[in-house]
């Protein structure tokens, strides 16, 4: 029940940045707090190993710096690979459409009207946001037009066997491909587990930050968490593929939802 109850609470943050950063920020507050605490119960202590707090703060901030650039780095490259699989689709499906030329009637007229469907259907995919009932509706829409598409072109293929029906059969291969790379794209993310492993190493960060601070002022102790909340909402907003700020705009599939209506 714990795990279960850990499990959604996280998730909720995690889809949701603006309330993530708030949380952090709030969280870190309290290591700094508790560091204060410790600094002044524990005054005599830490003068005496000030060298060895010195040493091992350096260590746990070192480390925290390291895994958080690890953390931006996986949300970069993932934001980046969103972007270019979006470019690859629209790149398919343009050129699927363009080789329908190649089809006799009425299978051209057939196939174009499905396409013509198709592009808003994947559209809808993205827009659907984390509405996981529209998502579900538009992967199993993508999958039935997906067949009617491929029965047409792989019936037309069969009956003439020669290389320019395959060259249509290639590139509608590489539109269904890349419609399970886009899925597998947007599901993936930072695990929840590194997540709280951050949020835990950030926290004892806090904590030594604050116990170093000779100065009783609070403001100080709100730096920290204040700043590595913020960096922990752009990571997550970046690697948020469904919410947020930051998200691949749908501009290239627009593109081609624009020509293919043109050429009507």
């Amino acid at each position: 029940m714990n795990r279960q109850l850990y499990t959604s609470a996280m998730l909720t943050l995690l889809d949701h940045p603006l309330l993530f950063c708030p949380f952090v920020i709030l969280f870190l507050f309290l290591g700094s707090l508790l560091g204060a605490w410790v600094r002044v119960r524990r005054a005599e202590a830490v003068a005496r190993d000030a060298g060895s707090f010195k040493a091992l703060e350096g260590a746990v901030l070192g480390l925290f710096a390291l895994l958080l650039g690890f953390s931006f780095a996986m949300a970069v490259n993932r934001y980046d690979l969103r972007k270019q699989l979006e470019v690859e689709e629209a790149n398919a499906i343009g050129t699927t459409w363009l080789r329908t030329d190649t089809l006799p009637e009425p299978a051209r007229t057939a196939e174009r009207q499905l396409l013509q469907q198709y592009v808003p259907v994947r559209l809808n995919f993205v827009a659907a946001g984390t509405d996981a009932q529209a998502i579900q509706r538009s992967l199993t829409q993508s999958g039935e037009l997906q067949e009617q598409i491929w029965k047409i072109a792989a019936g037309d293929a069969s009956a003439r066997r020669d290389p320019v029906s395959a060259l249509l059969l290639s590139s509608l291969n590489d539109t269904i491909d890349v419609t399970e790379k886009r899925t597998a794209a947007l599901e993936n993310r930072i695990p929840s587990p590194a997540w709280a492993i951050l949020l835990f190493m950030a926290f004892v960060s806090s904590a030594l930050v604050a116990i170093s601070i000779t100065s009783r002022s609070k403001r100080l102790l709100v730096i920290l968490p204040v700043v590595v909340g913020v960096v922990f909402a752009l990571i997550l907003d970046l690697d948020s593929s469904r919410s947020g700020f930051i998200r691949v705009h749908q501009n290239s599939m627009m593109r081609v939802a624009a020509q293919i209506a043109s050429s009507r």
